[in-house]
C-alpha cells in the first residue's frame, strides 16, 4: 500500500523512531508533528489526537499529554506541538483520527513513533581514532536508551561501528575504510546508567582530518558537515567529544593548531548556543614508527599543547591515553576504547553533571631543582597519591634534556603524595626540561594516581 492510500493520521514530518531529544534547562523537551488525515467515512467534525505513551507499560507519560488534540483542518492536514515532554523514556507517540466527538477508543487509525526519548545528545568529532578502530572482540553490547543518529540520516540503536556509512548523507565524512570498535557506546551507556536518562551519539568523525578540516576560516568543511548532521538530528546538543591531533603533530603545524583549536571551540559553543559547552578531549596516544627526532618532536609538541589548552580553557577537559595498548600502528585497541569511553564518562559526570567522582588525571605543573643532581615534579590532581614503585617498568617515563642533550637518570622516589624525585647522573648545564612521556612511542607504564588507576598526562615542563 502506497502511504497516499492509508487512511487515518499520517504523520508526515516530526521525530523518527529511536530518536532521542535534547532536554532543556528545565529538563523537558518539546515536540512538534504534523502531517495529514484521510477518512473514508461520513463525517461533520474531525479532530487529531495525539497520545505519549511509555513503551514499558503503554500508560501515558503524565495526564497532560494523554490525547492532545491537534489543529486540524478540513483540507486534511494537522499540526501539534507536546510541550513539557518529561526526561526519560522511552516513549512512544500514538496518533488517532476521532470523528464527530466520538469515543475514543473508537477512533479511527493513526501512525506511530517508536522507543523515543528525552536526555542528553552527544557530537562525537575527530579523526580516525574518535571513529574508533579497536580490531579486537570485546563484550560492548548495544543497550535500550543509547541511541545514535547513523550516517544515513536516520536514529536507530547505538551499535559498533559507529561510524558505519552505508547509504550516507553526509559524503565529507564518508569513510575510506570501515571502523570497528570505538570508546562512545560504553560512554553512552555509562552515562544513561548513572543519570537515568537516554543519551544520544551523533558520529561525525573522519580519519586522517587534520584540525583545518574543523576550522571555519580556514577550512572547516567538516564542521559545516558536523552542523548538517546535528540539525537533521534534531539540533540539541549537551556536549562534544574531541579526538584528534595525529594528523597536526609536527612542530611547524603547533602555532596554527593553538590558534585553530581555540576558533573551533568559539565556533562550537557560538553554533549550539551554550557558551559553557563542554569539550572532552583526549591526548594522542602513541605512533610505531621509525625513530625520528622530528617525530618525536611534534608528538611530544602536541601532547603538551593538549594539555595547555585544557589547562587554560574553560569546560575544557583532557583524558589521558598513555597505558593503553594499540590494534595497529596507530589506534587504540578494543580494550583501550573500553577504558577511554569509561573515562570519558567519568570526566563528563564530574566536570558536567557536578557529580562528586575522580575524573582528572595527575599533571605535572612544576619541575624544580633541588641540587645540581636532583629534580622535584609536583603534579596537580593527585586525589590519593602518586603510585609506580611496584609497576615494573621496561622504560623510564621521564627524559631530562639541558644543554649538552639527554641526562642519564641515576633514581627515583616519591617523596609525597603529589611529588616525583629524579635523580640525576650529572649536574644540569644550563637550560633544562622534563619531558613525561617522550617521543612518538612513551613507555606505557607512567606514575599514577592510585586511586582509581589514572596515569599522568604527558606534558614538557621547563626546571625551574
Amino acid at each position: 500500500m502506497q502511504k497516499k492510500d492509508e487512511l487515518g493520521v499520517l504523520i508526515e514530518t516530526g521525530p523518527q523512531d529511536w530518536q532521542i531529544f535534547q532536554r532543556g534547562d528545565d529538563d523537558t523537551a518539546t515536540i512538534e508533528l504534523a502531517g495529514r488525515w484521510v477518512t473514508g467515512e461520513p463525517y461533520r467534525k474531525a479532530v487529531v489526537a495525539v497520545r505519549l505513551a511509555r513503551e514499558s507499560d503503554g500508560e501515558a507519560v503524565s495526564r497532560s499529554l494523554q490525547w492532545v488534540r491537534a489543529t486540524t483542518s478540513r483540507a486534511g492536514t494537522w499540526k501539534v506541538k507536546l510541550q513539557g515532554v518529561p526526561a526519560g523514556g522511552l516513549y512512544r507517540i500514538e496518533t488517532m483520527l476521532q470523528l464527530d466527538d466520538g469515543p475514543v477508543e473508537r477512533g479511527q487509525r493513526g501512525d506511530m513513533v517508536h522507543h523515543i526519548g528525552v536526555g542528553d545528545v552527544w557530537v562525537i568529532t575527530g579523526q580516525s581514532n574518535a571513529e574508533g578502530h579497536g580490531k579486537s572482540p570485546v563484550p560492548d553490547a548495544p543497550e535500550l536508551g543509547v541511541h545514535m543518529f547513523r550516517a544515513n540520516g536516520e536514529w536507530a540503536l547505538a551499535t559498533h561501528p559507529l561510524g558505519d556509512s552505508t547509504q550516507t548523507k553526509y559524503p565529507p565524512n564518508r569513510l575510506g575504510s570501515n571502523p570497528s570498535h570505538s570508546p562512545w557506546l560504553v560512554f553512552g551507556k555509562t552515562l544513561r546508567a548513572e543519570l537515568g536518562l537516554p543519551i544520544g551519539l551523533i558520529p561525525a568523525s573522519l580519519g586522517g582530518s587534520p584540525l583545518s578540516a574543523w576550522t571555519r576560516g580556514v577550512d572547516g568543511v567538516l564542521f559545516d558537515n558536523m552542523l548538517r548532521y546535528v540539525e537533521d538530528a534534531g539540533g540539541g546538543v549537551r556536549g562534544v567529544v574531541w579526538y584528534q591531533g595525529e594528523s597536526d603533530a609536527s612542530v611547524p603545524q603547533l602555532k596554527d593548531y593553538r590558534r585553530n583549536f581555540k576558533r573551533f571551540v568559539a565556533d562550537l559553543r557560538k553554533c549550539f548556543g551554550n557558551a559553557q559547552l563542554p569539550v572532552i578531549t583526549t591526548q594522542l596516544n602513541r605512533w610505531v614508527g621509525e625513530p625520528n627526532v622530528a617525530g618525536d618532536a611534534g608528538w611530544e609538541g602536541m601532547r603538551e599543547l593538549q594539555r595547555q589548552l585544557a589547562g587554560t580553557m574553560r569546560h575544557v577537559v583532557l583524558l589521558s591515553t598513555l597505558d593503553l595498548g594499540l590494534s595497529d600502528v596507530i589506534h587504540t585497541n578494543s580494550l583501550g576504547n573500553i577504558t577511554i569511553g569509561q573515562r570519558a564518562a567519568s570526566a563528563a559526570l564530574g566536570a558536567v553533571y557536578d557529580r562528586d567522582v575522580k575524573f582528572r588525571h595527575p599533571d605535572c605543573v612544576a619541575a624544580r631543582r633541588k641540587s645540581a643532581k636532583r629534580i622535584e615534579l609536583q603534579f596537580d590532581h593527585v586525589d590519593e597519591r602518586l603510585h609506580y614503585e611496584s609497576m615494573i617498568p621496561d622504560e623510564f617515563p621521564f627524559v631530562v634534556r639541558d644543554a649538552k642533550g639527554d641526562v642519564p637518570v641515576a633514581g627515583w622516589s616519591i617523596p609525597k603524595t603529589d611529588r616525583f624525585e629524579i635523580r640525576l647522573g650529572r649536574a644540569l648545564s644550563g637550560t633544562a626540561v622534563v619531558i613525561g612521556a617522550p617521543t612518538t612511542f612513551p613507555p606505557s607504564v607512567v606514575p599514577q594516581d592510585v586511586s582509581g588507576h589514572r596515569p599522568m598526562l604527558a606534558f614538557t615542563q621547563k626546571v625551574e
